[in-house]
């Protein structure tokens, strides 16, 4: 009897997934004629970060839950779908990176976040039959091959703001398919286009760059880097609803968002615990790191090297500082981001340095000692103007500037740190 029960299971179990399977791929076949059943659910889906870079700041998705033929269907439309290759974080920096609009059951979505401990919220959205068809076909015309890749942003375009955006439309009178697939709405339109008021009142203002810190506590050189590429776009204070790019901001806008008077989400609900803690596993944060290398750098110039116009240490600090400029020129000019523009860490890191660290000790004089010159008091002026600036910059970047100015005081002002042979 027992291998009969268990032959039965096999044969049932079999026979259900076949069924099932069979279903979901006729839905797909069939899904721009779909009708959305009186007891379907469009939710909002928010998953928290992640250890790894692309997951830092979370997650959202939409989950559509409905039947068909009489079987549960249960999908999530993810925005956040993207190739991990080699290339990932040179396409990434490049701002040249493609996401794409992917379709998948629920269960597959959900075993990615179990494996990584990292938590799932959802918000059932309170729309109408008629919305939910809306926001259903939408989403169908956007996930279509040809309409499914977009150009990520991270600020302005992404899985978050693509989410907000396609609930947007789907709650204004106009928000038929257009045959494009189009569902980004641009800054200038949100609050013209949008029939939902989000109610939320931050406590204070905040910036991109202030927006993401609180993400990357526990990333010091994530952090670092991050200081170190974006520019005075960044800086820029959010308008209301540009802090949706964030997914735990979308959640917040979300779950206090009027629409036709009434709450438009139901009550947050956790339906996977979050069993992934973030936390700072180094002590050699940026900050010290740069101390210590600033502490060496100063004995290298006033013991070491006492003797050497130019010190080994220096040439070090001017090819370092050289190429994170060369870097910074890269993100400014020569890619698609708009937040790496305008960049004011162009003042101490500049590519100029590259040549400084090779160039002969008899050669610093003429163009290159007038442009130390201006160089040096251009970098006293920044740390002087350092808490007014338009910009905010990393602090761990001090040391390295007053790395940096030590070598060049050696050199435009000798006997200030003891090289007594006359300037050249």
């Amino acid at each position: 009897m027992t291998n009969i029960f268990r032959k039965f299971l096999l044969q049932f179990g079999l026979s259900f997934l076949v069924t099932f399977i069979l279903s979901v791929n006729i839905f797909m076949a069939h899904a721009s004629e779909y009708q959305v059943s009186p007891g379907s659910k469009m939710s909002i889906i928010t998953c928290t970060p992640g250890s790894d870079l692309y997951s830092l700041f979370g997650h959202t998705a939409i989950r559509f839950q409905d039947t068909v033929n009489g079987k549960y269907l249960d999908l999530v439309y993810n925005y956040g779908t993207f190739i991990f290759d080699e290339d990932f974080y040179v396409k990434f920096t490049r701002g040249k990176l493609d996401y794409v609009l992917s379709r998948e059951k629920f269960g597959e979505f959900q075993q990615e976040y179990i494996m990584t401990g990292r938590g799932i919220y959802e918000q059932d959205l309170m729309l109408s039959q008629d919305e939910r068809q809306k926001l259903f076909d939408l989403l169908e015309e956007n996930a279509a091959p040809e309409n499914r890749t977009y150009r990520y942003d991270f600020f302005y375009d992404n899985c978050a703001t693509r989410v907000r955006d396609a609930i947007i439309r789907a709650t204004t009178g106009n928000s038929q398919p257009d045959g494009l697939g189009y569902v980004f709405v641009p800054q200038s339109q949100l609050e013209s286009n949008s029939r939902i008021n989000f109610s939320y009142v931050y406590p204070q203002e905040f910036t991109f760059r202030h927006a993401i810190q609180n993400y990357l506590q526990y990333q010091p050189w994530s952090d670092f880097g991050i200081d170190l590429a974006l520019g005075m776009p960044c800086d820029r204070v959010m308008e209301k609803n540009q802090c949706m790019f964030l997914p735990d901001s979308l959640m917040r806008d979300f779950n206090y968002a009027i629409y036709q008077n009434a709450q438009l989400t139901a009550r947050t609900n956790e339906i996977l615990p979050q069993e992934y803690e973030p936390a700072n596993d180094t002590l050699f944060t940026p900050l010290i790191v740069m101390a210590i290398v600033l502490a060496v750098h100063m004995v290298f110039l006033l013991f070491i090297e006492k003797k050497r116009k130019i010190s080994l240490s220096s040439r070090f600090i001017f090819l370092v500082t050289g190429l994170l400029g060369l870097l910074i020129v890269f993100l400014w000019f020569f890619t698609d981001h708009q937040a790496t523009k305008w960049n004011l860490n162009i003042l101490w890191a500049n590519p100029l340095n590259i040549l400084l660290a090779f160039l002969p000790t008899k050669k610093y004089a003429g163009f290159w000692l007038k442009w130390l010159n201006i160089y040096f008091y251009v970098m006293v002026a920044m740390l002087l103007l350092w808490f007014v600036l338009p910009q905010t910059m990393h602090p761990a970047i001090i040391p390295l500037t007053v790395a940096v100015l030590a070598s060049i005081m050696k050199i435009i002002r000798p006997r200030f740190l003891g090289y007594k042979t006359p300037m050249m």
